[in-house]
């Protein structure tokens, strides 16, 4: 499939419609050489090549298998990422997209420096480089919701680096991204990232998507750069420390959460707005600017979060064995199935 080169305007208005098509048989080795596996997930495979034309340059190829994806998600996916990646903080991907026997595939440019997650050790970034990183974030995602459209799955892992200084990463990976409103299943349990409406939601079963959930995503991201850390497992009720952030919140303590003690007043501000856990009092994105010139951590106080290395919370954690996560996510199923019906007993 290769897509026409649109004006402008014209990408505006395509986004009202993905279109589906028959995609174009690719034979890997008569179009690309070098091809180098740079990562891997359950569903995705992501290869580094040459393409051979035009000669020798350095692209991405995204795979998807075909098994475990509808092709109409793919044809989403490409769609949106194609008329997004015009913007400087949005992985641009060319206009044409393949499949093989066994998945489907697109051209991306290649981030020289992989993604974020490489890049934020125990105590977090440079709060310049925190900021940095949160201003092109904030800016990609701006232009996202000015198409009524929500990204979805704003971490660390989807933001690509392209200098070590920072000055250039882009936000990427839009498998997740739907128009605004659109009801979607919860296929994820136990996310640090999820929303407290998500991370109550019953796995499986549909939750509404909401611009506000980015909102919540950008302020977990602005909390992990400057400290290394998540700030709780997940925003659910069994979490302690998730509940002591709500208490403080509602006011029902004056005690700042631990957790959050190494940031100035001006940045629990923002971090109040972004992280409120009902999804209609969240501030928008583009609140964060206003934020930006303002100090954001204390001066001699540590932002090195204290958290055992094993820990879902720290982020350099080793990985969890597949029994463990298999248990997890039975306890994460079961937990969300007696939350509906306590509430349905109310």
């Amino acid at each position: 499939m290769i897509l026409e080169k649109m004006s402008e305007a014209e990408r505006k208005e395509s986004f009202k419609s993905v279109k589906m098509v028959e995609l174009t048989t690719l034979e890997l080795e008569q179009q690309f050489a070098e091809v180098r596996l740079l990562k891997e997930t359950n569903n995705v495979k992501v290869f580094g090549a040459r393409c051979l034309q035009p000669l020798f340059t350095s692209v991405a190829l995204k795979c998807v298998q075909k098994n475990a994806t509808k092709k109409k998600d793919f044809h989403r996916e490409f769609h949106y990422n194609y008329n997004l990646g015009l913007h400087p903080n949005i992985i641009s991907c060319r206009a044409e997209a393949f499949e093989t026997n066994s998945s489907y595939m697109f051209t991306q440019e290649l981030a020289p420096e992989g993604d974020l997650s490489k890049f934020i050790k125990k105590g977090g970034l440079r709060e310049q480089h925190a900021k940095s990183v949160t201003k092109q974030v904030t800016s990609a995602i701006e232009v996202i919701h000015k198409r009524d459209l929500v990204h979805g799955d704003v971490c660390t892992e989807n933001i690509f680096v392209f200098d070590r200084e920072l000055s250039l990463v882009k936000l990427g990976d839009f498998s997740k991204t739907q128009q605004e409103g659109a009801l979607v299943k919860k296929l994820k349990v136990g996310s640090p990232w999820a929303p407290p409406e998500v991370s109550v939601a019953v796995y499986n079963e549909g939750y509404h998507v909401h611009s506000s959930q980015d909102a919540w995503q950008l302020g977990i991201l602005i909390f992990v750069c400057l400290t290394g850390s998540y700030p709780w497992s997940s925003a659910d009720i069994t979490d302690h420390h998730y509940n002591s952030w709500v208490a403080w919140l509602k006011r029902k303590t004056t005690k700042t959460p631990r957790r959050f003690r190494c940031f100035t007043p001006r940045l629990l501000r923002l971090l109040r707005r972004l992280l409120h856990p009902k999804l209609v009092n969240r501030t928008g994105v583009r609140e964060v600017v206003k934020y930006l010139s303002e100090p954001w951590l204390l001066t001699n106080v540590s932002s090195n979060v204290t958290i055992d290395s094993s820990s879902s919370e720290f982020l350099g954690a080793s990985k969890i064995s597949l029994f463990s996560r298999s248990e997890s996510k039975v306890v994460e199923i079961i937990s969300s199935y007696l939350h509906r019906y306590r509430s349905m007993k109310r």
